[in-house]
């Protein structure tokens, strides 16, 4: 890719734990919750912030994804309340479900929300005490990048946010254990990393996104240089 900006919709993968919210949420519509949205980064910034981080309305059925960002924009126009949706993909009790991510709205904001999705046509699972457990979650967004280095993106609205180009598309087992080979053999392994498919106009790019609260350019090449090392023995 030649270009110094991408902004392009796309899909991030990542692996994190999900439980039923404890607090209250004014809904009888089941909502999940991540309390540490990058799990591979042990910095406290995160973890340590008492207002939701990742929310999660489980839908009742797997709606399209044009159906849920044209609710959300519909939504946008009236409700008295900021917040980022994004339609996605979680695993619950062994089966992939539907599900719209939320960022940036309280608690008890929720059931308001829920109710404007209903209004939108939504139907929701009912809520339910889910222990906290692994998830493979996927998540369709819009993505606004910039070139900094080769081969390496950044995010234009998430200043921890990088994308490190990948040649091929990577199977999540193969990623994941990549991964971890890479955080087991490197000094400062301090980052959490996901996969991400954008598109540009040659067609589908492939991602490694890493989350960095300290990165610098030499940190961001020597991952990217592990990635492309262990790629060549797949």
């Amino acid at each position: 890719m030649e270009n110094h900006t991408l902004s392009s919709i796309g899909v991030i993968s990542k692996k994190e734990n999900l439980a039923s919210v404890e607090h209250e949420t004014n809904t009888n519509a089941l909502v999940m919750e991540s309390l540490y949205p990058f799990p591979g980064y042990n910095g406290t910034t995160v973890p340590d912030r008492t207002d939701p981080k990742s929310l999660f309305l489980v839908t009742k059925y797997i709606y399209g994804e044009d159906k849920i960002i044209r609710s959300i924009k519909n939504i946008k126009k009236s409700f008295p309340h900021f917040f980022d949706g994004a339609p996605g993909l979680i695993n619950l009790f062994n089966k992939p479900a539907g599900a719209i991510r939320l960022k940036y709205l309280h608690y008890q904001q929720v059931g308001e929300l829920v109710e404007a999705f209903r209004e939108q046509g939504i139907s929701f699972v009912k809520t339910r005490h889910v222990n906290s457990y692994s998830s493979i979650i996927k998540i369709t967004k819009y993505f606004m990048l910039e070139l900094v280095n080769e081969g390496i993106y950044h995010d234009r609205n998430w200043k921890e946010l990088y994308y490190l180009s990948l040649p091929v598309q990577l199977r999540w087992n193969s990623f994941e254990k990549i991964t971890t080979s890479i955080k087991h053999n490197v000094e400062d392994n301090n980052f959490d990393a996901a996969l991400t498919t954008m598109y540009d106009k040659e067609g589908v790019c492939d991602f490694v996104r890493i989350y960095d609260e300290d990165s610098c350019q030499g940190k961001l090449l020597f991952i990217k240089e592990k990635y492309l090392e262990a790629i060549k023995y797949l």
